[in-house]
């Protein structure tokens, strides 16, 4: 039994089973009763993911332990999924039996279900993870959602079967978001859409400059994109990024600088470069207004002229504290004007800080301190600003120094680095530490 401090009693997991009771029931053992606060009589209402309704409570002496039997209707009233295990919790007059996960995967179902059954090393983990703690997670498309019956079509692993199943579930407690949200998406689930929509890159560093103590980490950027701010940045740093600011992976970006009176502009994972003049340039830049920015380029510390990128992924563990335990490196290609991520360009940490600086092993594990501190401060900055979060990934660089840039932040980003590094049991962690967060926040719902 787990007392909580903000109400509320969190038991061992339990199994339900079907009772033989009519009428709105749930029957379960006498002393665990007790222990949850129930009384035999007593009605409450019985909540599951974001479905509640009224049962009576039925205490038996003999009836098992570890289960609590709701009678049929109930289960059929709140679309409950038996073959998992659950936490339950009573929170006043209400029991929540949960918790109850989605995880908002594609905008389409289609071939949704073929994604999840064959990339077992990225999803099963998922499964896994909820399997030991207890409770329904599932994957699902947006176009799976019935906004009018608040049901949603979905893919739950079955471990009897060893397949991904297709059922119909209850909206869930949250909703764990992987893609862009759509307004009627926001509109429904406010709250209970965890990592939501947040920023772009401008918004990013304007929340950022909110708090002075981040102006070292940030390179020079601005959202008003003019040929005055160009030559500006160019007369004080020799370059400039032009960046999309709903993009990132470095998608659309371009470094420019002049060569006499021509601007010369070379596009990110290309070798072209292409010359223009003063004019072109005007109408270059006129097209970027509305959806660009202009930042200072740092001069990264490089190994064999290839960029060097960190990827800080923040957790937000028992839904009250940031840690980080989860750092990837990249190393992009030779001459590149930035990195670009993929399963050939990953990294230890450690091995890239070695490669940029031949540091020794406490130096090395200094800077993944200060990296990992840095992370935290951003995370616990950034949700107060933006809603509730499980986790952030932060793009940091390093100049020639030592000294730590912050390039992005990152709300919907890929997980699966460690898998490219062939490191299952790292991603394994970071799943479980995720849908651990997950659960707490939606028992603390």
């Amino acid at each position: 039994m787990d007392q909580r401090s903000n109400g509320g009693t969190r038991m061992a997991l339990v199994k339900l089973s079907v009772s033989d009771s009519s009428g709105p029931t749930i029957e379960l053992n006498r002393k665990m009763a007790l222990k949850s606060g129930l009384s035999k009589g007593q009605y409450i209402d019985l909540s599951y993911g974001l479905r509640k309704t009224k049962v009576k409570v039925i205490t038996k002496k003999r009836a098992e332990e570890d289960t609590i039997f709701i009678s049929s209707e109930v289960l059929d009233e709140l679309k409950i999924e038996m073959t998992p295990s659950y936490s339950f919790r009573l929170i006043g007059d209400c029991l929540v039996i949960g918790p109850v996960l989605g995880v908002l995967f594609k905008e389409r179902d289609k071939h949704m279900k073929q994604d999840l059954s064959e990339n077992p090393e990225m999803f099963f983990p998922y499964a896994q993870s909820i399997k030991r703690l207890g409770g329904l997670l599932f994957f699902f498309a947006e176009d799976g959602i019935d906004y009018k019956s608040c049901e949603i079509s979905g893919y739950v692993y079955d471990f009897e079967t060893m397949s991904w199943k297709k059922s119909i579930f209850p909206y869930p407690a949250i909703i764990y978001r992987k893609i862009k949200a759509t307004r009627i998406l926001k509109e429904a689930f406010g709250k209970r859409l965890i990592n939501p929509p947040c920023y772009y890159k401008w918004k990013f560093h304007t929340t950022l400059k909110e708090n002075p103590s981040f102006d070292m980490y940030l390179p020079e950027t601005t959202n008003i994109i003019s040929k005055e701010n160009l030559d500006h940045f160019l007369r004080k740093y020799g370059r400039v990024f032009l960046k999309m600011s709903n993009q990132g992976g470095g998608v659309g970006m371009h470094m420019i600088w002049k060569d006499g009176k021509e601007y010369l502009s070379r596009q990110n994972f290309t070798d072209k470069i292409f010359r223009y003049s003063s004019k072109q340039m005007k109408t270059l830049l006129a097209s970027c207004e509305k959806n660009h920015i202009l930042q200072q380029p740092i001069k990264i510390k490089t190994v064999q002229g290839k960029q060097v990128n960190y990827r800080v992924i923040a957790v937000k563990e028992r839904a009250k504290r940031w840690r980080v335990r989860t750092i990837h490196g990249w190393l992009g290609e030779s001459g590149g004007i930035s990195t670009q991520t993929d399963e050939l360009s990953a990294r230890y940490p450690e091995d890239l800080l070695r490669m940029q600086f031949d540091y020794s092993p406490r130096e090395v594990q200094k800077k993944i301190r200060e990296m990992e501190s840095l992370a935290i401060a951003l995370a616990e900055h950034l949700e107060k600003a933006c809603g509730t979060f499980v986790d952030f990934g932060f793009d940091f660089g390093l100049d020639e120094k030592g000294n730590i840039y912050i390039f992005e932040g990152n709300t919907l980003q890929q997980l699966e680095m460690a898998l490219w590094l062939g490191d299952h049991m790292m991603y394994g962690n970071l799943i479980h530490r995720i849908v651990k967060g997950l659960k707490e926040m939606a028992l603390d719902e």
